[in-house]
């Protein structure tokens, strides 16, 4: 089922308070330190964390407003609709290789999230991609946001199948800022970070 994003959630994630985007550069960092090599961004927003990947990342995103915002800022972005290309990442060239992929913030918008992810760590594999790393809100930041649907959780994200015959393996489940989970129930910027490292 398609989510229906429009221009009033680009907006909103443009014109944050300048203290929401000077915290926000803490975890764009902390991210992008685990990532290698050129990335592949899926669901890459307004493009904060693709600016700051290495040279050859590029961003897959939904909301047609987004991509145009990405695109002016002079970003590599493509408009990608994961349900009609059934995860397989089609709108990119296969002879354009990346070695990381992040998924930030997007499997709590999905009413299936496990799902697609092992879907696009089939297709990961399938490039070549090395390392996956997957972020989520905790509970309080899941329910700060009308268009998350899925609370994505620890235990969700560790579960056998996910992994089942992609030839990933999910090598960090961590918390941040903070490695305790019981933070995320009432400070809305707290994350779940889960890192998958082919095999």
């Amino acid at each position: 089922m398609a989510i229906d994003f429009d221009a009033r959630y680009t907006e909103y994630q443009a014109n944050r308070s300048w203290l929401r985007r000077w915290v926000r550069k803490i975890y764009l960092n902390s991210a992008a330190s685990q990532l290698t090599g050129p990335t592949l961004d899926f669901g890459c927003g307004i493009g904060e964390l693709l600016e700051r990947l290495p040279a050859g990342s590029r961003g897959l995103e939904y909301n047609f407003t987004t991509v145009e915002l990405c695109r002016s800022r002079g970003l590599a972005v493509d408009r990608y609709d994961g349900f009609a290309d059934d995860w397989r990442l089609t709108v990119v060239p296969y002879e354009v290789r990346f070695d990381s992929m992040v998924i930030s913030h997007v499997l709590e918008h999905l009413e299936r999230p496990t799902a697609v992810l092992h879907s696009l760590l089939h297709t990961a594999a399938s490039r070549n991609i090395g390392c996956v790393l997957v972020i989520v809100p905790g509970k309080a930041g899941y329910r700060i946001d009308a268009t998350h649907r899925t609370f994505v959780d620890h235990e969700m994200l560790s579960r056998p199948d996910v992994v089942a015959e992609t030839g990933f393996r999910l090598e960090r489940l961590r918390y941040f800022p903070g490695n305790w989970r019981r933070l995320g129930e009432w400070f809305p910027h707290h994350e779940l970070q889960a890192l998958y490292r082919r095999c």
